[in-house]
Order: C-alpha cells, then sequence, then structure tokens
C-alpha cells in the first residue's frame, strides 16, 4: 500500500473509531451517521455525509444491514488525537478496505450487540458520581432548555463519556448544556455542593 494510501486509509480509520466507539460497533441508521458527522462533530454537511457513507459502503468499510451501518470488525482501532477533524478528500474516494491479518485472526470477547441500545456503564468503568442524585433535574433541565428529547440528552452525554474515557456522567451531561449554548451557573445550582 502507498504512503498516499495508508494516509486515506489512517483517515477513514480515525473517523471510524471516533463515530463507532464500542467495540462490536452498536449499528447506527444512515440518518443517526450523518447527525453525528454534521450535527454533533460539525466535520462534514448532511449531503456530503451520505455521500461518504455510500462509498465507505462500497469500498468495505461500512456493512449496511436491515438498514443499518456498522463497521467491518476487522477494522483496526484507531484513536484519532485530540482536535483531528477528518480531510474530507481522502473520505469521497476511499481505498478499498483490506483487512490486516493480525486483525482477522484475533478473537473478539465481546458478543455482538442486537441493535442500537442506550446503557448505563458499569460502575467498575467509570468513577463513581458524587453528584448521582441530581443527574435526572439535570437530563430533565436540559432538555427543557434545549428543545431535545430526554432520550438524546442522554445520548449525547453518553457518546462524550466513551470518547473521553473515565469521567463522571454529571460532567458529560454538563458539556451538553454548554455545547447547547445552556447558562452554566444553572447546571452548577443542579449539581450542588459536594459532600
Amino acid at each position: 500500500m502507498s504512503s498516499s494510501m495508508a494516509n486515506d486509509a489512517e483517515d477513514v480509520e480515525r473517523l471510524i473509531h471516533a463515530t463507532f466507539p464500542d467495540s462490536p460497533a452498536i449499528p447506527l441508521s444512515e440518518q443517526e451517521l450523518v447527525r453525528i458527522w454534521a450535527l454533533d462533530m460539525h466535520w462534514l454537511s448532511p449531503e456530503l455525509s451520505s455521500g461518504i457513507i455510500e462509498s465507505l459502503c462500497q469500498t468495505g468499510w461500512l456493512i449496511r444491514s436491515k438498514d443499518l451501518l456498522s463497521p467491518d470488525p476487522r477494522i483496526s482501532p484507531n484513536p484519532p488525537p485530540l482536535g483531528w477533524s477528518p480531510i474530507v478528500r481522502r473520505l469521497k474516494e476511499p481505498p478499498s478496505f483490506i483487512p490486516k491479518p493480525m486483525m482477522a485472526s484475533k478473537p473478539n470477547p465481546k458478543p455482538k450487540s442486537d441493535g442500537p441500545q442506550i446503557q448505563l456503564s458499569s460502575s467498575h468503568e467509570y468513577p463513581k458520581d458524587w453528584a448521582e442524585t441530581n443527574i435526572k433535574p439535570m437530563i430533565s433541565w436540559i432538555s427543557k432548555e434545549s428543545g431535545l428529547t430526554q432520550k438524546e440528552v442522554v445520548r449525547r452525554a453518553q457518546r462524550k463519556r466513551r470518547a473521553l474515557g473515565p469521567v463522571t456522567l454529571w460532567f458529560s451531561l454538563s458539556l451538553v448544556a454548554r455545547e447547547q449554548g445552556l447558562e452554566m451557573s444553572a447546571i452548577m445550582e443542579l449539581i450542588g455542593e459536594r459532600n
């Protein structure tokens, strides 16, 4: 593989890792994928996102099944560096996906998910929330003030939590509120004082 093709493949791997951080990946609809790239990440326009999805399906990076998309499970995890954004040219004409032999032979210990689900992570993965009792009021307030559904607020918070690693749920909810342009002093009142 040439150096240019390797860079193109690396960009696609980073995009896939940022979009599907779970392993195995939870499938997404095309509409959800477009929303993530265009509205959540601000990387691509909705129109461009649809074209790139088609290109990634044709070259084997994404697999379409029953109107849901998921990455080929043999794609190497390649977390993007902080501040990374994809180079559109590389995504419009991606190289064909060629699995690396080492990755194809490794067994995957996690069972495959049946479909999209919202799950709260278990406490052994993340630190305990000292503001835990105020989570539901925070979700309700962010939903009411931003116009997002409570389910969407939770989905965005969990996405931030997966991307950032061991952060508390109230912190990732605060980031969602900030992203929506909401007043942070109100969030601080909702969180309350640390005991």
